[in-house]
């Protein structure tokens, strides 16, 4: 099943999608952009066929191809902001392309599985919108500043909130060069330098006063390799290292194409003389392999004198004070999908504490008001216990939910959840039902811990 990610050009006066892009195989044709599949011109066309051009832009020299023919929504009139997003357009597409290609390096389940594909402008559950607005410069490769980010954030942001309710991913690239951008709603001008300072971490910004996550980068290596993290890869799917399926531009992998056919080649050359010597090696591995198995199932059953099951310790105190005669409450997690601790009184908590085992690589806290914490441990007896921090708002009752992965989630995960946090409604609260979808989306299936915090009532 192919992975459908939808471009979207954002402009002061609404999205507007590109719904395809289609090769021309005539060099003769010059590229352009036409009006929802009608036979009307769209206003940057000629500069659309620039864009492409070896000679003067930059489509050619990263994907190859001659000219294409892109379909774009509704017109855009003018400005140079949508070269960002076309840019992500093609990235997908040649990217799509190659999957395609490239379907005898894998069996057919797999390739199926690690598909991607242009989408058409029409989003549905399970897909990736990625909106984008920025010029770029065609020899350097940097993301050029645009104008009215803000106004951009206003109009999309009712869009976003839909497509997030329908569990679908939504990322907004802006260029980290738009140090100032002017709001035409509010007459303000916003500074923006300070919220583009952490740019390696590429984790979202909250413009000011508008309710908007964006993610700035600075050129298009930067955006290759953020996008790269949420397209599908064994990774996701077999504990693979991404290095392994690392996505590049076209003209960058014949050259490995090719090898992979010489090596192919060679292998099936050698295959019959490998598999006499396979077989012979595998008479006298078996019945070693069972050995090892009897012992490693024996060491199994009866190396239970450290507790290594999952389990949450509550400590209250017994008196006035959390002191040496506080107590402990312990709940055993099972191994099941959720899971809830019993509710304590803010005025009785001492501390909470997960126990988890070693293995495992992460645990984020997302509160109730929508704010995501990664969980730092403690090795103690081989077990890792993880510390719970106590909210400092404790008039009214709280409640948060902890997310306990078998896998490391990296940079762009965090700054993806960070993003869809940011656009649940703010009347809403960060529930188990609410996170759920969004770890669906990026084919993780965590567990899930929540316990209410209870405040002390006069």
């Amino acid at each position: 099943m192919s992975l459908n990610i939808h471009i979207f050009i954002a402009t002061s006066k609404g999205l507007v999608g590109i719904q395809s892009i289609t090769e021309l195989q005539d060099r003769e044709l010059q590229s352009v952009i036409t009006i929802n599949g009608s036979t009307d011109l769209a206003s940057i066309s000629s500069a659309y066929h620039r864009f492409v051009q070896k000679s003067t832009g930059i489509i050619q020299v990263e994907f190859g191809g001659h000219s294409f023919r892109a379909n774009i929504s509704r017109n855009i009139d003018q400005g140079n902001s949508w070269q960002l997003p076309f840019y992500l357009a093609h990235f997908i597409q040649a990217n799509a392309n190659d999957t395609h290609a490239n379907q005898s390096a894998y069996d057919a389940g797999e390739a199926d599985e690690a598909g991607i594909k242009l989408g058409q402008g029409i989003p549905k559950a399970g897909d990736i919108v990625l909106i984008a607005t920025g010029q770029i410069n065609t020899s350097t490769g940097a993301i050029g500043s645009v104008n009215h980010i803000p106004d951009k954030c206003i109009t999309a942001s009712a869009q976003i909130k839909l497509w997030m309710k329908k569990g679908i991913l939504v990322e907004f690239f802006v260029p980290a060069s738009s140090q100032q951008t002017y709001d035409s709603a509010q007459q303000k001008t916003y500074q923006q330098a300070p919220s583009f300072q952490s740019l390696k971490n590429n984790t979202a910004q909250i413009l000011p006063e508008v309710d908007c996550a964006i993610y700035p980068v600075i050129d298009i290596r930067q955006l290759q390799e953020h996008v790269e993290q949420l397209l599908p890869s064994p990774r996701r799917h077999n504990d693979q290292s991404t290095d392994e399926v690392k996505v590049v531009p076209r003209s960058k992998r014949n050259k490995l194409l090719n090898d992979n056919l010489v090596e192919s080649d060679i292998m099936h050359s050698n295959s019959s003389m490998m598999s006499k010597k396979s077989a012979n090696m595998l008479l006298k591995i078996v019945p070693i392999v069972l050995i090892s198995f009897i012992v490693i199932t024996y060491w199994a059953f009866n190396s239970k004198s450290v507790y290594t099951d999952t389990r949450f310790i509550t400590t209250t105190k017994s008196g006035l004070y959390c002191d040496a005669n506080a107590l402990q409450q312990v709940s055993s997690i099972a191994q099941q999908y959720v899971s809830r601790i019993p509710a304590v009184l803010f005025g009785d908590a001492c501390s909470m504490t997960l126990i988890t085992a070693k293995e495992t690589p992460q645990v984020w806290l997302v509160a109730d008001s929508k704010t995501l914490i990664e969980l730092s441990y403690i090795l103690i007896d081989d077990e890792f216990h993880w510390v719970i921090p106590l909210p400092t708002n404790q008039n009214v009752d709280r409640e948060y939910v902890l997310i306990v992965t078998n896998q490391y989630l990296d940079l762009a995960d965090l700054a993806a959840f960070k993003s869809y946090l940011s656009r649940i409604e703010k009347t809403q609260k960060a529930t188990i039902e609410v996170i759920a979808p969004f770890f669906s989306q990026i084919y993780v299936n965590p567990q899930y811990i929540s316990q209410k915090l209870v405040a002390a009532y006069n």
